[in-house]
């Protein structure tokens, strides 16, 4: 019987791939699930030799379309109760057994707490939002909504698979931010929630990562779901969780008038509210610091 399927879309991460696997304990009731999307062919040679535990199962795909169509994959190849997501630079802490106590809840998605650190094993910024939606819910859990509707990573949960193939709930085959609206539905379908404060996942901040990379195509991912995610949080009556399109306004001129306009004409046909996180315009410099870490981004101009 399997209890857990760990989905891990992967693209030449060999080396932070194993340290992650070796993470995961071997046992026959994990499942994990690697989806790898056209890494290049020395990184598949290693990957093709490299001899895993027996939990293991790749999925080498013919042509790379992203992390969120490699997640997909991952779910229909799954089997567990429960299924975990995580990305191949990143990796389980030593309380990965915290999945047991949780096993058999009736909740449908279980949060865990977060921590993070660059390359050089430096503790950094990027679990800081999310440690603090946790433990907001843990001192008042009427922040549930803040917790469900922000926390919009899908690792560092446990989520039921019924309730994902239930919804056919999937991620978005994009870019980047492909797992915004994932996440959002889950939340929103899940009709139980349980947090936990210990940390069981690490973070780590990788130079290159798409989270870290700055290109048109990648602005205009994250600034189309942006849109997406309001509306949809709208359309639930949970408008005062939407996301402040701020920052796609102010930083989208770098890619020309054009497409400044577009984004303008953009926020007027979706009626986009632009006063949503008006207080953190006076704080901009400190906005883009979160956003934009000048160590960290690869910037591309297409």
């Amino acid at each position: 019987m399997i209890n857990y399927s760990i989905i891990i879309p992967q693209k030449n991460s060999f080396t932070s791939l194993l340290r992650l696997c070796n993470s995961i304990p071997d046992n026959d009731n994990i499942q994990i699930i690697i989806v790898d999307d056209c890494s290049d062919l020395n990184v598949l040679n290693e990957i093709k030799i490299n001899k895993f535990n027996n939990n293991v199962e790749i999925i080498f795909c013919d042509v790379s379309k992203g992390a969120g169509a490699a997640r997909n994959i991952g779910i229909n190849h799954a089997k567990g109760r429960w299924v975990l997501f995580a990305d191949a630079d990143d990796y389980f802490t030593d309380n990965f057994n915290l999945l047991n106590e949780y096993f058999d809840s009736t909740s449908d998605i279980i949060y865990f707490n977060t921590d993070s650190h660059d390359d050089n094993g430096v503790k950094s910024y990027r679990h800081l939002r999310y440690s603090r939606l946790v433990h907001d819910f843990l001192n008042d859990s009427r922040k549930e909504n803040s917790l469900k509707y922000y926390f919009t990573p899908p690792w560092a949960k446990m989520i039921k698979r019924d309730l994902i193939i239930k919804n056919n709930i999937k991620f978005d085959e994009i870019v980047a931010s492909n797992d915004v609206m994932f996440s959002m539905k889950t939340a929103f379908f899940a009709k139980n929630i349980e947090v936990c404060k210990d940390v069981l996942y690490m973070i780590t901040l990788s130079k290159g990562s798409v989270t870290q990379i700055i290109s048109k195509a990648h602005f205009n991912s994250k600034f189309r779901i942006a849109l997406s995610a309001n509306k949809f949080l709208s359309s639930i009556g949970m408008k005062k969780y939407q996301q402040s399109i701020l920052y796609f306004l102010g930083r989208s001129y770098k890619f020309g008038f054009f497409y400044f306009m577009y984004v303008i004409f953009s926020l007027i046909r979706n009626r986009s509210n632009i006063f949503i996180g008006m207080s953190k315009f006076m704080n901009l410099n400190k906005v883009l610091r979160e956003r934009e870490n000048k160590n960290y981004i690869n910037k591309i101009n297409k």
